[in-house]
């Protein structure tokens, strides 16, 4: 009897021993996006890089979840409410979303951490608040001109080269526009809001359309720099050079890709989808400046990975997010043509700051020092976005040409929106 219980003991240890190690693995939720312009590789890299963290971390496993980016900040809003938020996930809210009380302080974290050395400040802007980081950047992008050399070849026009100004950017455009055989001076979202808000054009024509901290429209949007600024950019649609809208309905904000768009504002991230579809001739160059006595103001942005407050599994959060935003998955990254990297060393380690593509961005990177406005205040998107779109609504289908007067009023509207947004947060502990 006792040695049929040692055996039986010798058999089962092992599995025991199995089982135990088996419990000490901890799952972690990345939850990401899928945009409509991601290539097959943005959907992979996700997989490739879980599996290496794992690889690295033998106690830790990752569960990806990739979501359609439209709605997601709802659906992760709505997760954590249910107490059931993913670990981590990335998304690009303006930092003062923090005041909500469900992103985890990563100060102490990178305190004791070198993963923050070298990147650029424009990444480390996005993901700080004061003196406090709830949030460190996936990649770092900037805002450039990509043209179709194919267009400016036929068109006899030269191609435009680094120290341009925006009257050259609208000379050109007139130069190859042909609207009635299809072929447009530049892009959509140069000739309505976007303009104003995610495109270097934003800053180069002169205006700012939200306090620096993005409580304050008023002054701003309603600025007689702001009424010119996007009375430049809606006109480039009243004046038959921007591409028109059933083009986006088949190609998405990016026209460009249609081949019969000469030139189109765009970041790095646009990049991937141009360099495996396009089937014409490109090149890029940096931003217009507003005029020959002034300087490029760069346009920069990032995505940037958050940790939920309410993860029971921190340290182990913490981990991915400081192996996602160091070298080794930046590299990965870059590698597989997906995301440019958040640190300057990594950049110079690929010879992208010599590369005729990249090199265009990474001279807008370390020369960045603006935010974007619609990255200053976390209720942008719910008063200030929609009322622009108004404009160019009124201004395009409704012919109204009053826009000193439609800017006012989206300004007191905008206006109004933040203030009781703000007056509504619960006060701080």
């Amino acid at each position: 009897m006792k040695k049929s219980l040692v055996l039986l003991l010798i058999v089962l240890l092992p599995l025991l021993s199995v089982s135990a190690q088996e419990d000490e693995v901890v799952t972690l939720n990345w939850w990401a996006t899928e945009r409509g312009r991601d290539t097959a590789a943005t959907r992979d890299l996700h997989f490739q890089l879980a599996r290496a963290f794992e690889e690295s971390h033998p106690g830790i496993q990752v569960a990806v979840s990739l979501y359609p980016s439209r709605g997601f900040a709802t659906r992760v809003f709505t997760a954590i409410a249910a107490g059931d938020g993913p670990d981590v996930w990335y998304h690009y809210y303006a930092t003062d979303v923090a005041a909500q009380g469900f992103l985890e302080d990563l100060t102490p974290y990178l305190e004791a951490s070198d993963v923050d050395e070298g990147w650029f400040d424009s990444a480390a802007r996005r993901a700080a608040l004061g003196d406090q980081y709830f949030g460190a950047p996936r990649d770092a992008v900037s805002g450039f001109i990509v043209y179709n050399k194919d267009l400016f070849d036929a068109a006899g026009v030269a191609y435009p080269e680094e120290g341009w100004t925006v009257a050259d950017y609208r000379a050109i455009a007139e130069q190859i526009a042909d609207p009635e055989n299809g072929i447009y001076g530049v892009g959509g979202i140069e000739g309505g809001e976007g303009c104003l808000q995610w495109s270097p054009f934003s800053f180069n024509l002169g205006a700012e359309i939200t306090s620096e901290d993005g409580r304050q429209v008023v002054g701003y949007l309603d600025s007689p720099e702001a009424v010119a600024a996007m009375e430049w950019c809606l006109n480039l649609v009243t004046d038959g050079l921007a591409s028109p809208a059933d083009m986006a309905d088949q190609f998405g904000e990016i026209t460009f890709m249609s081949g019969d768009v000469a030139m189109q504002a765009i970041s790095d991230w646009e990049i991937p989808a141009i360099e495996e579809q396009a089937t014409f001739n490109w090149g890029v160059v940096a931003p217009p400046r507003a005029d020959e006595n002034a300087e490029v103001i760069p346009w920069t942005d990032s995505y940037v990975y958050y940790m939920w407050n309410g993860s029971e599994n921190k340290d182990e959060a913490w981990q991915l997010i400081e192996w996602l935003t160091g070298p080794e998955a930046q590299r990965i990254a870059a590698e597989a043509g997906v995301w440019s990297p958040n640190s300057a060393a990594v950049w110079e380690e690929l010879n992208w700051d010599e590369d005729p593509i990249k090199s265009v961005s990474y001279n807008q990177l370390v020369n960045s020092e603006r935010t974007p406005n619609y990255l200053r205040s976390q209720f942008y998107f719910d008063c200030v976005a929609g009322t622009l779109t108004d404009v160019r609504v009124r201004w395009v289908e409704g012919g109204e040409r009053d826009l000193a007067t439609m800017m006012s009023e989206a300004a007191q509207t905008a206006q109004a929106c933040l203030d009781e947004n703000y007056a509504n947060l619960p006060a701080a502990e």
